[in-house]
């Protein structure tokens, strides 16, 4: 089945919203020319720091002066011991968290110009996010935990819903669980419905920090490919390589192989 959609499906009823519509508008046109990625950057870091003196309660994070640049399309995996600030870096992308210093572009959009709506606008809407737990309500079924940003972010109808939600669980091989309580699901199917949630609204950029879902990397690799899907994936290197078109290995919150 097909993935991909028309970018036009639902209405988005903020300036923000409208600037991610146009700039996917543009990747679609433009792709058949521009190969596997597009050549078009979804996101452009220079000089990104963030220091956190105790972050999640875990101790001190940093991220020292980080520039690269992602292609709409590329699946990116970043590596690294725990505290090499991968987590916080790809927290920093995803504008979970706001860096001290330099520029961080999303969209053709830059980070710093954002208010604070705008930067939670931009988030709910051009990013989905798995972590280390898939926080699924368990007395709700997988179609309703899988639809929920669908009402929350894009305040789409209820057939349009529907339909979205029907087509990304099939996408994720859980097209037989619709109706299940996902508190009823083994860890797999609970990833997956997790993995479904996170591209229901239609992101451009998927950020995955350090999920323990291995059997999801080629799902995410083959949504990078069929919806110019920008990954981020953060784990170990043996077990994103295979799937990750490069890597980027961190070691005391800095890129050691960008």
């Amino acid at each position: 089945m097909g993935l991909q959609r028309d970018c036009h499906r639902y209405i988005p009823p903020s300036n923000i919203r409208k600037a991610v519509k146009t700039f996917l508008a543009s990747v679609l046109e433009a792709a058949p020319s521009l190969g596997l990625h597009g050549g078009m950057s979804a996101i452009t870091c220079e000089g990104l720091t963030c220091l956190k003196d105790d972050w999640n309660n875990a101790g001190p994070a940093r991220v020292s002066d980080f520039t690269s640049a992602f292609e709409c399309g590329e699946f990116v995996g970043f590596c690294g011991k725990d505290g090499s600030g991968k987590g916080l870096l790809l927290n920093v992308i995803g504008l979970l968290e706001k860096a001290d210093a330099g520029r961080l572009v999303l969209l053709g959009h830059d980070a710093e110009d954002f208010s604070e709506e705008d930067t939670a606008t931009f988030r709910n809407e051009a990013c989905g996010f798995l972590f280390g737990h898939p926080y699924l309500l368990p007395s709700f079924t997988v179609a309703e935990n899988v639809a929920m940003p669908l009402f929350r972010i894009c305040g789409g109808g209820a057939a349009e819903a529907r339909e979205r939600t029907r087509e990304v669980l099939e996408f994720a091989g859980i097209g037989d669980f619709e109706t299940a309580r996902t508190g009823m699901l083994d860890p797999v199917l609970r990833w997956r419905a997790a993995f479904a949630r996170a591209l229901v609204h239609d992101p451009r950029v998927l950020i995955a920090i350090s999920p323990p879902a291995a059997d999801l990397l080629p799902l995410a690799k083959l949504a990078a490919a069929k919806c110019h899907l920008t990954v981020l994936w953060a784990g170990e290197r043996e077990t994103i390589a295979p799937h990750a078109d490069r890597i980027i290995e961190m070691e005391n919150g800095r890129a050691t192989d960008p």
